[in-house]
């Protein structure tokens, strides 16, 4: 009973020496570089994403809405009825979640099977998918293009919410794993604010060809 009571002191030192020299690692231009675009890759698409559609809100709506119509018009020959815009409307800003919800429940298999890394990296392929989809839908005329393309994007950014803060404790010393960890935060404000900013007039929210 009492040898444990004398190899405590020894584990407890080691503890310390241990932490001790986590405390000395350096910040690295590789650990910095990791975190920042690990997060940009991931936490950037997600809050872009999240507010592209709605910025603003009524041009965006307008423009979109237009494009179904011409579409619906080439199709069949009649324009759309106001309550089948509204719910293409809505399908298409909301699929983004139900992408994000099938994403977060099947981030666990993917990482027991390709670890973090392999998970994030993997996670790149379901972005330019999207991408793909989201900027070649106009031009195929097809609105079912830009509802797949967001939820593909959704499935994207429940993976990386998921994986990225995972990640980022991995890689990360502990005396500075709660500021290398707010990269996660930082970028998604920096991708909301990037598509609400984009999203203006003055920039790429303009409608004036709607209706060309």
């Amino acid at each position: 009973m009492d040898e444990p009571q004398k190899d405590q002191p020894a584990a407890d030192q080691k503890m310390k020496d241990s932490g001790k020299n986590s405390e000395q690692q350096p910040v690295t231009a590789c650990l910095f570089s990791a975190a920042f675009f690990g997060a940009l890759g991931s936490s950037f698409i997600y809050g872009y994403n999240l507010s592209v559609v709605n910025a603003p809100a009524l041009a965006q709506q307008q423009y979109i809405k237009a494009f179904y119509n011409r579409t619906w018009m080439e199709r069949y020959g009649e324009p759309l009825g106001a309550e089948t815009a509204t719910l293409l409307w809505s399908v298409t800003v909301s699929i983004f979640s139900i992408g994000g919800l099938l994403g977060a429940v099947s981030v666990t298999m993917i990482l027991e099977i390709l670890g973090r890394k392999g998970t994030l990296l993997l996670n790149n392929i379901f972005a330019l998918i999207a991408v793909l989809l989201l900027s070649l839908g106009e031009s195929a005329k097809s609105f079912e293009m830009l509802i797949i393309g967001r939820f593909i994007i959704g499935v994207d950014s429940g993976i990386a919410l998921c994986a990225l803060p995972m990640y980022l404790g991995e890689i990360t010393p502990r005396h500075i794993r709660g500021s290398i960890g707010q990269f996660n935060a930082i970028l998604i404000c920096f991708g909301v604010f990037t598509g609400q900013v984009l999203g203006l007039p003055e920039l790429l929210g303009q409608v004036s060809d709607v209706g060309e």
